[in-house]
């Protein structure tokens, strides 16, 4: 009797570790992309003569974090947070490195020719074949989009981009919603009047067809677009530690027009901030039973190019996980960047020229040592 009772337990559980694994495998396969796969099958890959050095296990490893509207939004594709998690197994340590997404850049747009570019781009080229159909071939399969965010970011800083992890606005938000809100130790307080109302961006608040004309002919940029108040609502944020549900934590990261820490570096600041606390509710005990939403969650709005076996090995490399050190890095015009203008356009470019990445490569250096 004792048997058959041991014989039914054994295979209880072998049956629910399959189906969750069975589960688990089929939400993986839908955010999983071959970064090194070809678009086109005719095309053969090249392959080196030079024999590849064995990769240290516990050596270094770099995942782009990108963050980006996705549909809905105006230039859905085009990534508002760029972010390197510089990961050091030996030191259980991760470096956060923030680039802005002003810092300006050539992107090729076809075999043969390059458009100098805002890196935010990037990822929206790379992920849409049918305006650029003629791109190189790695920018053309699925990972198309991380692959040629991985290139420029690389040209930027002088790292080797291991992997990429992209998600949309509506994964970023279920995710913390999921896990019940963070807590965001907020670095500054900041008020926001012009943080925009998805679905009023074309509203005329009132104004006739001869004020918008006018206005048009004299304005631009931010100074047209605050003539149409009722496009736009106010936050504001204290100093402090302040518990978040998804909307609330998008609007901190994304908040671009405070009179105090509205630029792209200030927000590179607030992204930080918000992945350490993110960090902090996933390895929370209250968070454990969460995980399989969260994953359920993030695998309709999130994709990347960890394989399984990387993934396993990235996570058994860490010890414990609770003593996890992060720091964080930001490129700045107070650091290693210049404000330019080029073809009317505000843009940011290294202190040593344009195209000159030398001096940035060096300052990420001098701040990973």
């Amino acid at each position: 009797m004792k048997r058959k009772i041991y014989l039914g337990i054994f295979f209880l559980v072998l049956f629910l570790a399959s189906t969750t694994l069975s589960y688990l495998w089929g939400i993986y396969k839908n955010i999983y992309v071959d970064s090194k796969a070809l678009a086109n099958s005719k095309v053969e890959a090249k392959v080196s003569v030079s024999p590849t050095p064995t990769p240290d296990p516990l050596g270094p490893k770099d995942i782009l974090i990108l963050g980006y509207g996705g549909p809905g939004h105006e230039g859905g594709l085009l990534t508002d947070t760029i972010l390197i998690a510089h990961i050091r197994p030996r030191d259980n340590s991760i470096t956060l490195i923030s680039i802005p997404r002003d810092v300006a850049i050539y992107l090729p747009v076809t075999r043969d020719k390059s458009e100098y570019l805002k890196v935010n781009h990037a990822y929206a080229i790379g992920t849409d074949h049918k305006n650029y159909p003629d791109k190189p071939i790695e920018y053309l399969n699925e990972a198309g989009g991380g692959n040629l965010a991985k290139y420029a970011v690389n040209l930027i800083t002088g790292l080797q981009i291991d992997y990429f992890v992209s998600v949309n606005f509506v994964g970023f938000t279920n995710i913390i919603n999921t896990l019940g809100g963070i807590s965001v130790n907020v670095p500054y307080t900041f008020e926001d009047k012009f943080y925009p109302l998805k679905g009023l961006e074309n509203e005329l608040c009132g104004k006739s067809e001869e004020e918008i004309k006018v206005l048009t002919a004299t304005l631009s940029g931010e100074f047209l677009e605050k003539e149409f108040p009722c496009r736009y609502e106010t936050i504001k944020y204290v100093k402090g530690v302040q518990v978040m549900d998804g909307e609330t934590a998008l609007k901190f990261v994304r908040s671009r027009h405070s009179e105090i820490g509205g630029g792209d570096f200030a927000r590179a600041q607030r992204q930080q901030a918000l992945i350490v606390a993110l960090k902090n509710k996933l390895l929370s005990y209250k968070s454990i039973p969460k995980i399989i939403s969260v994953i359920n969650t993030a695998s309709k709005n999130v994709l990347t190019d960890i394989d399984f076996k990387s993934g396993f090995d990235l996570l058994n490399d860490y010890g414990e996980l609770k003593d996890l050190k992060i720091k964080t890095v930001t490129l700045t015009t107070d650091n290693v960047l210049e404000e330019v203008v080029v073809n009317r356009q505000y843009v940011l470019v290294p202190k040593g020229g344009q195209d000159n990445w030398e001096v940035i490569h060096q300052y990420i250096k001098e701040n990973l040592n």
